[in-house]
């Protein structure tokens, strides 16, 4: 079982249902919404799999572990990986009532940049006693992690992972520049994702408004929907550069649009590991990132892209200086894809979940590839005996 928030559009909910994609031949899989099913619960269904909505309402409720155990007896669930931290509450308690499944927990990154929360810091140690395999999306969210009370040797970190898929070419880019209305010739920065007050794109408009005033041409492509819509439209109307920044909304072809862009650009004011950066990464394009969370540990600063900090000056500087000069961002975009497949593969993610779902326990399932190559292959799914999950 993937226990999940919901299955409403988001990074955590796109891996959930690359796991179950890339895991079918070997695992039956539930998922089990503790909210609302979510847009993206008709691809599982259209796949045969099983989308189970508990409804939660505000508040913690015990009676929903019990609920949630129910679900466990009665499809025999052997594995229940908990995505994010309510998740794991609720599965941990389940795992009382229905013991004979297997727990596991990734945690895929923060709501803010705020500070260890003291209310966890206190139930985690207790929480942390329980079986389970535990893992975090970056070495930088697992010192969080410990921050707020869970023991070091408790947590592996486990990135994300996507599939590369096949180089953009010069039809692909012409053709993605149509489809949102600008010419081949303009400099294009894009991003994606939901448009929260975490992804900090008050920054990225503030950041267009002093390049577009030294480049009318230039373009800044939002693509993604959310709660600070309407207050970022507001913001590019304030700035004077409502013409020049585009607000796709909500969009399924994230990957045949990025060939439009020149440059990528994440300024969250934090990120665990951003699969949007690996896409872009994937399509060739140069990341310009924030330091924050685990963007150093897949942006290589000055070789698949630039760490500033999130001030509007300095990602308006990094923006030019790439926009000047199109062979170091091609020598950057080059090395980013080559980084990807490396070492943050769709295939790489689904095996060391599937040794962490048939019981192989691993201190440090991976360890930072900026700083050292990633741990050897895992076992081959192949090896491992039919689950439910």
């Amino acid at each position: 079982m993937q226990l999940v928030l919901s299955l409403s559009p988001g990074g955590t909910e796109r891996l959930v249902i690359e796991i179950i994609r890339s895991l079918q031949l070997k695992i039956d899989s539930v998922v089990c919404c503790l909210d609302e099913p979510g847009a993206w619960a008709a691809e599982l269904e259209a796949m045969h799999v099983p989308v189970i909505s508990l409804s939660r309402v505000p508040g913690f409720q015990p009676g929903l572990a019990v609920r949630l155990a129910r679900v466990i007896k009665e499809r025999a669930i052997d594995v229940v990986h908990c995505h994010h931290y309510s998740p794991y509450v609720y599965g941990l308690l389940a795992s009382i009532l229905a013991p004979s499944a297997r727990l596991v927990f990734t945690e895929h990154g923060k709501l803010s940049d705020a500070g260890p929360s003291t209310k966890r810091r206190l139930v985690n140690p207790f929480l942390s006693r329980m079986p389970g395999h535990l893992c975090a999306v970056s070495a930088d969210l697992k010192q969080h992690m410990v921050a707020e009370g869970f023991p070091a040797r408790r947590l592996s970190v486990l990135y994300n992972g996507i599939d590369p898929g096949e180089r953009p070419n010069a039809l692909q880019r012409h053709e993605a520049r149509v489809a949102l209305g600008f010419a081949d010739d303009a400099f294009a920065v894009g991003t994606v994702g939901r448009l929260d007050p975490v992804k900090n794109l008050q920054l990225l408009l503030q950041a267009h408004a002093l390049v577009a005033a030294r480049y009318p041409e230039a373009r800044t492509v939002i693509v993604g929907d959310g709660a600070e819509r309407a207050a970022l439209e507001q913001k590019a109307a304030d700035l004077g550069v409502s013409g020049s920044v585009i607000f796709t909304g909500y969009r399924q072809d994230v990957r045949r649009l990025m060939p439009a862009f020149d440059v990528y650009v994440n300024c969250s004011s934090y990120e665990g590991v951003s699969l949007t950066i690996l896409e872009a990464m994937a399509s060739t394009l140069p990341v310009i990132a924030t330091p924050v969370g685990g963007n150093p540990e897949v942006v290589v600063d000055q070789e698949t892209g630039l760490l500033v900090p999130a001030r509007a000056r300095s990602l308006a500087d990094a923006i030019t200086a790439l926009a000047l000069s199109p062979r170091r961002r091609r020598d950057m975009g080059d090395a980013g894809r080559w980084r990807v497949i490396r070492h943050f593969s769709i295939a790489r993610m689904v095996d060391q979940y599937a040794r962490a779902y048939f019981g192989e326990r691993h201190d440090e399932m991976a360890r930072p590839p900026a700083a050292a190559p990633m741990a050897a292959e895992a076992m081959s799914i192949s090896d491992a005996t039919r689950s439910s999950v």
